[in-house]
């Protein structure tokens, strides 16, 4: 049994975290602590009645047993929520992004050389979704050849209305970390290969001018592998899209083409040397998100989709984009 503590409930993913450990029965969630988000502790409670609700973290640590923490705090509080767990001997797993300062990431990856029992995880879903999954799947059965080119464009719906003020202030961290680190773990994944060089990097503000908040990104890198990738990622879902986003991706190879479609159904279409036009059928990954995490907090010797060390790849990454662009 993993026991799990709550520590930062900032980002409604929370609850899509929770349910999925939820479903899976080696987890008990036992504790939940954010005095800042006291609503959407409440919440939490009514998912999770049988958890503990604390007022601060040390509590937590005093009070409480448990082996790691799950959270989705305003991204500028994770940063000290994760080396304080870690100094405590508990491992992570933290919605994306993981931080958004480059000084944390860096006292993350050392606890992590000294404590090498623990794990830091990242909840990059993207991974586990059929449409990109499938799209892994067809590019390890070399159907396309070798990838020349992958295009993601990652529109998102705003609505700043309804998001919480640290989106719209220094605990933000940027469009890139935040957004782009879903198309550039992607990238790293689909190519089987790290980035060489950052060609260039930009945010900015397009449409929401009147807060404080990069609505647009753009990233041009090249791969180990000497693929070339372009990320177009936005806050600019219109009102009127009856959906929350429409990624897609293009992927270029030596021998064919995969594009993926996210809306109005997930489309996974291929086109090669030896296959006509054709939407393929859906592939599903053999364990949940969960179940993999299980797998890694219980340190089973088996292979999982997303390792902990792709959190601290993608993030190193996107902090770096991120970086770039804000010198622009």
């Amino acid at each position: 049994m993993i026991k799990i503590a709550v520590i930062g409930l900032g980002h409604p993913h929370i609850f899509s975290m929770i349910s999925q450990l939820l479903a899976e029965p080696e987890f008990n969630i036992v504790a939940l602590c954010d005095p800042r988000e006291p609503i959407n502790v409440k919440r939490a409670m009514e998912m999770v009645p049988n958890a503990k609700c604390f007022e601060n973290e040390e509590e937590v640590y005093a009070q409480c047993d448990f082996d790691a923490v799950l959270s989705s705090a305003a991204n500028g509080y994770k940063g000290d929520i994760a080396i304080r767990a870690l100094q405590n001997d508990k491992s992570i797993v933290f919605d994306k992004p993981l931080v958004t300062r480059k000084s944390d990431l860096e006292r993350i990856k050392s606890l992590l050389i000294e404590k090498p029992y623990l794990s830091a995880n990242l909840w990059l879903t993207c991974r586990y979704a059929k449409g990109y999954y499938t799209v892994k799947e067809m590019i390890n059965q070399g159907l396309i050849g070798d990838i020349v080119h992958m295009y993601f464009v990652r529109p998102m719906r705003l609505a700043p209305q309804n998001r919480p003020s640290w989106m719209f202030d220094e605990r933000y961290g940027g469009i890139l970390n935040d957004i782009g680190v879903h198309d550039l773990d992607l990238a790293r994944w689909f190519s089987g290969s790290e980035c060489k060089e950052i060609s260039y990097a930009k945010a900015s503000t397009a449409r929401y001018k009147d807060y404080t908040i990069e609505d647009t990104g753009y990233v041009s890198m090249i791969m180990e592998n000497n693929a070339l990738v372009t990320i177009l990622d936005s806050w600019l879902t219109p009102d009127k899209f009856p959906a929350h986003s429409d990624a897609r991706v293009m992927i270029t190879g030596t021998k064919g083409m995969i594009e993926t479609v996210q809306y109005p159904e997930i489309l996974v279409k291929v086109v090669s040397d030896d296959l006509e036009p054709r939407t393929v059928e859906l592939l599903q990954p053999k364990n949940s998100q969960a179940k993999e995490l299980l797998t890694i907090l219980t340190n089973q010797d088996i292979p999982t989709i997303l390792k902990p060390t792709d959190a601290i790849q993608s993030t190193e990454l996107a902090l770096e984009v991120q970086a770039m662009a804000e010198k622009r």
